[in-house]
């Protein structure tokens, strides 16, 4: 399993690059705001790579990953909308986005505090289950953002 869990971080890690570079190649001609959006969005996912790392203490890797999974839910929509409204073209639905992301973002920073609290109680309580939530929840980060780069290749 830690073979597994090791190969699913690179690749999760590898997906999510891929992502940003394809946003990054059509996000030229951005509004300003559509712009700012982007950048926070960037920085939503460094943060979730970020907490992708293979650290010899195994159960602080997996609490990282868990709390990956949990930033990742809170911005999983406004990412899905924007990349959805870009590769469509439809920037006058960038700006509804815009607004959406920013709230979502608020939002995530504030759930982000209170989860890590909630993991850290729940790493305590169970180490094996631990180790199974960490290697669903990497496989979870790469198949969304896998799949949000399998769409936007399908349109571009």
């Amino acid at each position: 399993m830690e073979k597994e869990f090791k190969e699913l971080l690179e690749s999760s890690k590898k997906v999510i690059g891929d992502l940003e570079k394809k946003v990054d190649d059509v996000s030229g001609d951005l509004s300003e705001d559509a712009s700012a959006l982007w950048a926070d969005m960037k920085k939503s996912f460094a943060q979730i790579k970020d907490e992708l790392v293979d650290d010899d203490d195994k159960e602080k890797a997996q609490e990282k990953v868990l709390e990956a999974k949990e930033k990742l839910n809170e911005v999983k929509d406004s990412i899905t909308t924007f990349t959805a409204n870009l590769k469509d073209g439809g920037k006058e639905d960038l700006d509804t986005a815009t607004l959406r992301a920013h709230l979502a973002k608020m939002d995530a920073e504030d759930f982000l505090e209170e989860s890590k609290k909630k993991i850290s109680r729940e790493v305590q309580e169970s180490s094996h289950s631990l180790e199974k939530l960490a290697l669903d929840a990497t496989a979870e980060i790469k198949d969304f953002f896998s799949s949000l780069s399998d769409q936007f290749t399908k349109k571009a």
